[in-house]
């Protein structure tokens, strides 16, 4: 399923007064580090075109991110763990019946983590070659 299917399916669940609320958040500084999206561009929009201005506006993956973030300032705690979840399932890469040293050390994505302030975090899981030192660059961005 793609992303822009995933974030309407998400927001397809909520209720009308939950959408609005939601709606509301994005127009506030809850995208941090991002321009909220204006209020002009989200008065009467529809879930599919909250989906289109959010995937135009933060790209996908921060889509993602936003949206967890915004359904936990709602207190949609659980809508937001599926969503997680679902998005994970999506960018992980099924294991592969054969193995190889070539991919004994590739970097699959894992669940998204949350951070101080409520943000949420992509964190790689390093398979294989893993031992060692290793130094991690943290861009904001």
């Amino acid at each position: 399923m793609s992303v822009q299917k995933l974030l309407l399916q998400t927001l397809e669940n909520m209720t009308n007064d939950n959408f609005k609320t939601f709606k509301w958040y994005l127009n506030l500084e809850i995208p941090r580090g991002h321009t909220p999206i204006p209020k002009s561009q989200l008065e009467g929009a529809t879930r599919e075109e909250v989906v289109t201005k959010m995937t135009e506006s933060y790209g996908q993956d921060k889509a993602v991110a936003i949206t967890i973030e915004v359904l936990k300032e709602q207190g949609l705690n659980g809508t937001a763990e599926e969503l997680r979840n679902a998005y994970v399932g999506e960018i992980t890469p099924a294991p592969s019946g054969t193995s190889s040293s070539a991919n004994s050390s590739a970097v699959i994505p894992a669940p998204m983590v949350s951070a101080q302030g409520g943000s949420v975090i992509v964190a790689p899981t390093i398979q294989g070659g893993a031992t060692g030192s290793w130094n991690i660059t943290i861009n904001k961005s």
